[in-house]
């Protein structure tokens, strides 16, 4: 319901009360923020890419690992023996909007058809989707990222055909605005 006010004393008390509460809010957030941040490291869990360790107990989790597990699920992937698929991908990040939008893309011996918005069906410009427009793709990003020894680096699979369903990667932890999600789903094989 919209309300229109003509009174300009109105107007102001109204517009000085949502500005209080923008304040308000804000300054919850940053006391929150700062609380959080100023946690005593020596109590705090601490997890990277390579090493977690929660109290006494060190679980090691090395890039070989890593590497291990998506080159075996890369392999499953491989032998499914999918030439031609339609997949949908979303990227979480701090992007464009039209970047985030959920695609699909027509994928033929890894090689981009078409991508279209899920949405609309309108067409993606492909400088939005560069990173990631096909399976084999995600794998690539994710050899890089290994390379490159990230902070963050968490990976899921599709059970069935072994391609990465989820991926996130946040090169440095302490920067803002670096990581990114990227989620892929509903794959149809064409064979």
């Amino acid at each position: 319901m919209l309300t229109i006010i003509n009174d300009p004393m109105l107007k102001n008390s109204y517009l000085r009360c949502f500005i209080k509460s923008i304040i308000t809010a804000a300054l919850c957030c940053t006391l929150i923020n700062l609380t959080a941040c100023g946690a005593d490291q020596d109590e705090e869990t601490v997890i990277t890419p390579t090493t977690e360790k929660t109290g006494a107990v060190v679980e090691e989790t090395t890039n070989n690992n890593i590497a291990a597990e998506v080159q075996a699920n890369k392999e499953k992937w491989l032998a499914h023996g999918v030439k031609r698929y339609q997949i949908e991908m979303q990227k979480l990040c701090f992007c464009a909007p039209d970047a985030v939008r959920l695609m699909i893309f027509d994928i033929a011996d890894d090689e981009i058809i078409t991508v279209r918005y899920a949405d609309s069906g309108d067409a993606v410009n492909p400088s939005l989707y560069n990173q990631y427009s096909t399976v084999e793709g995600l794998f690539a990003l994710v050899e890089l990222a290994l390379r490159r020894d990230p902070a963050v680096l968490a990976i899921a699979y599709n059970d069935e055909f072994g391609y990465i369903k989820e991926l996130t990667i946040d090169y440095k932890e302490n920067i803002a605005d670096d990581e990114v999600t990227i989620i892929a789903s509903n794959m149809k094989p064409s064979y």
